[in-house]
């Protein structure tokens, strides 16, 4: 869903995507990491597997998860966002596929994160 609706229908080159894979499930190690970079063939996305789920717990506050870490999650940032070593900014946007953990209505739509980016991206 996201490479058809979001990546194949924005071409625009200043859009950058990272993807951060991380164990959350027993199954998730690098080897299934690397097999799931598949998901996203396209030049723009860059791919990161870290051994803890320290990333998914650095973004829970910033969308406001609570009880686990943040993973299938969609963050949309505009350019020149400003990063801290300690805690990551709060999205201008984000989707998710947590299914009762975060909002409803910010369940994934590949439509509607893709306008999301579009509104973000230079003109």
């Amino acid at each position: 869903m996201v490479q058809t609706e979001v990546l194949s229908a924005i071409g625009d080159s200043s859009l950058a995507v990272y993807a951060v894979w991380e164990p959350i499930l027993r199954t998730d190690d690098e080897r299934s990491s690397r097999k799931a970079t598949a998901l996203f063939p396209d030049r723009r996305v860059t791919n990161y597997w870290v051994d803890s789920p320290d990333v998914g717990k650095a973004f829970q506050e910033p969308i406001g998860l609570v009880g686990g870490p943040a993973w299938d999650v969609y963050l949309v940032y505009p350019p020149g966002a400003q990063w801290t070593v300690d805690t990551p900014p709060r999205p201008e946007f984000f989707m998710h596929q947590l299914g009762g953990r975060l909002p409803d209505d910010r369940s994934l739509d590949g439509s509607k994160l893709a306008e999301a980016i579009r509104k973000l991206l230079p003109e």
